[in-house]
């Protein structure tokens, strides 16, 4: 299924096999006990077994491992090895496929299309036009289940209300909002993680004033040609309401009746806008992580 790794990949691997046990319910609820460090030896030594292997022997290799640690109904514990599986095979898949894994860009284009195709007859069809691209219900619900996933991370740092606390506690967080969206992968939620980290890190020290400055010294716009998007953005606001403020002011220009020739340049105006907020986002979101 996949080469023999190396001893780093190898390792990279059971971490994200670990991953996939420990987010289970069943793992959540205490009704399979594993020690970490034990699982994870033990992973990382029968690579074919595990790593390697397929569904079939996967399973086989995985009820023998776990038939000393767990008592459960053969047919629950059929469901459960199966769901690890999966999501083993989904974080292999996200990590190998980088066109198709989450950013802030997915997030602010899904918000786009969704105020300039409401009601449309694409979105009636079950498809989603993001640019060039047509996607199917199948990736909508994708997007969706990670823009979700996404929202309940966010509501963890607001919940805390501490971003030092909130570090202290990201496993947790973590793998509580994993346990709860079995479709989103621990590598997307490690990134969307560090994304909203960097924006809560970034807001104790700037405003959307600063964002907006910040923005019009890099693209050089002039007052002429901002001035009808600078108003749709309170400059006292905090930039962790910039997504709220981004969608309001997408509404706003889109909703807008009066014959307005400028109404596509404000509207390229105003991703222009956004790009340059998660470009920022995505660069400290780096820094942060090689720290």
């Amino acid at each position: 299924m996949i080469g023999s790794p190396n001893k780093k990949i190898m390792q990279q691997h059971s971490g994200l096999l670990w991953k996939s046990i420990e987010r289970q319910s069943e793992v959540q609820a205490g009704l399979i006990r594993l020690n970490k460090e034990v699982t994870l030896r033990i992973l990382s030594n029968r690579p074919t077994e595990f790593l390697e292997a397929n569904r079939f022997d996967f399973s086989m290799n995985m009820k023998s491992f776990l038939k000393t640690v767990v008592t459960m109904d053969p047919e629950k514990l059929e469901y459960f090895i199966f769901r690890v599986y999966d999501c083993y095979m989904r974080e292999l898949q996200y990590r190998e496929n980088r066109n198709h894994q989450f950013s802030m860009d997915i997030l602010f284009q899904v918000i786009e299309t969704l105020t300039l195709e409401r009601e449309s007859k694409g979105l009636a069809e079950g498809n989603l036009n993001l640019g060039a691209e047509s996607l199917t219900k199948a990736d909508l619900d994708n997007i969706l289940n990670h823009i979700k996933a996404f929202n309940l991370l966010s509501a963890h740092f607001q919940k805390i209300g501490n971003i030092k606390k909130t570090i202290e506690y990201t496993d947790v967080i973590i793998l509580k909002t994993a346990t709860l969206n079995p479709m989103v992968t621990v590598t997307a939620l490690d990134n969307m993680f560090s994304l909203i980290l960097a924006q809560n890190v970034l807001a104790t020290k700037y405003a959307i004033r600063n964002l907006l400055s910040g923005w019009m010294e890099e693209y050089g716009f002039s007052k002429e040609q901002v001035c009808r998007i600078i108003p749709l953005f309170p400059q006292e606001s905090s930039l962790n309401d910039f997504r709220t403020i981004y969608s309001k002011a997408m509404q706003s220009l889109v909703s807008d009746k009066s014959e307005n020739e400028t109404k596509d340049m404000d509207l390229f105006i105003l991703r222009t806008v956004c790009n340059y907020f998660t470009s920022w986002l995505n660069r400290v979101a780096s820094q942060m992580q090689l720290v």
